[in-house]
């Protein structure tokens, strides 16, 4: 067996300014494909140069971490459900997510789309990023969701869609296949909650659907509080709403958001399954300002006081590029970000 992956990596990378140049000027998809082709080559090649055990394709092919939905099916509007995220000082800014305007139908697969370039193009562990269905699901629109009588009809036959995706993942050999769910950490701001715990559960065991009948690849879950251009949705800790999920997700690897006073404390920890590690993403892609090693080694310490340091890992709080805009962040602080994830990897457990 592999050593565990103790540097993780969350997925997006600041896009390269030629690629953002290249979508700007709505090229034709295979003029596109060459452009993002060679960035993808890119970002593989500097995510081995630090050392990083684990690599994306920086989801270079995306707008946003979502938007596989919006390239691997017909039926969908890209822009057709408005929400926002905020920053520190409380100013909103407009995010349009993808909504379903048809019955969905299957165009490509996430496995063809993505995850083969990349797996023929590194020996490394290859992670592909999804967003989970329930979160999806927030964006049908009564009356414009044409194709489904209801929301949770859609939300069916999204999980379907899902499964098999990551079932062709798993095929075209990915090792790492991680839902992202930001949502849990505020659902009660994008849907209508009476008893949130039991919300959760309910949306946990959806989501978990997505991974069933498929083995041989790390399940894992992200839960931060909203990543968009250095903006976010959630501002609670995760004591209130952690024993609703950690212990009842499929997912194998928990990564989650401990950048700042937002994330809280690490007792919510003691509700993680013996059977889960956790990657305590410590390290922030919203500011270019740094953290220190010793910071990250004391909180590293702080956290085993609840889940075993041998179960632990590092990482980021969330990807540098949720959307292709990309966070208010340089690349030289990205970089040095990364290198300090993976430098004290290898200083608290001997290796990344």
């Amino acid at each position: 067996m592999p050593d565990p992956v103790r540097a993780d990596n969350l997925g997006s990378f600041l896009r390269p300014d030629y690629l953002l140049e290249a979508r700007a000027a709505d090229l034709p998809a295979d003029e596109l494909r060459k452009v993002e082709d060679r960035a993808i080559e890119e970002v593989i090649a500097f995510q081995e140069e630090l050392g990083l055990p684990v690599v994306t394709d920086g989801e270079y092919r995306r707008r946003f971490f979502f938007s596989t939905v919006e390239v691997l099916v017909e039926g969908i509007d890209p822009y057709g459900y408005v929400r926002h995220h905020r920053n520190e000082a409380g100013e909103e800014q407009e995010l349009r997510t993808p909504t379903p305007v048809a019955r969905l139908k299957r165009i490509s697969t996430l496995a063809d789309y993505e995850a083969t370039f990349v797996r023929e193009r590194t020996d490394r562990l290859v992670k592909v990023t999804l967003p989970s269905p329930s979160l999806l699901s927030v964006y049908w629109k009564a009356g414009v969701s044409k194709g489904y009588a209801s929301r949770e009809e859609y939300l069916d036959h999204l999980v379907e869609l899902m499964n098999e995706d990551v079932r062709s993942l798993a095929e075209a050999g990915v090792d790492h296949v991680q839902i992202d769910a930001p949502h849990y950490a505020y659902i009660q701001k994008v849907m209508d909650v009476d008893d949130r715990n039991a919300k959760l559960r309910e949306l946990v065991e959806i989501d978990n659907r997505v991974f069933a009948g498929v083995e041989g690849i790390t399940k894992a879950l992200h839960v931060c509080r909203g990543n968009d251009r250095s903006h976010f949705t959630g501002t609670e800790a995760y004591d209130g709403f952690a024993a609703a999920i950690f212990p009842y997700t499929a997912a194998q690897r928990l990564l989650l958001e401990y950048d700042d006073e937002r994330s809280g404390g690490f007792s919510p920890l003691q509700h993680v399954r013996d059977d889960q590690d956790v990657v305590l993403g410590l390290v922030t892609t919203k500011r270019s300002d740094m953290e220190s090693a010793d910071e990250l080694k004391q909180r590293i310490d702080e956290a085993s006081q609840y889940v075993p340091l041998e179960r632990l890992a590092l990482s980021t709080q969330c990807g540098f590029g949720s959307n292709a805009e990309g966070n208010a962040i340089t690349r030289d602080a990205q970089k040095a970000k990364m290198e300090l994830v993976v430098q004290t990897a290898i200083d608290v457990w001997g290796h990344a």
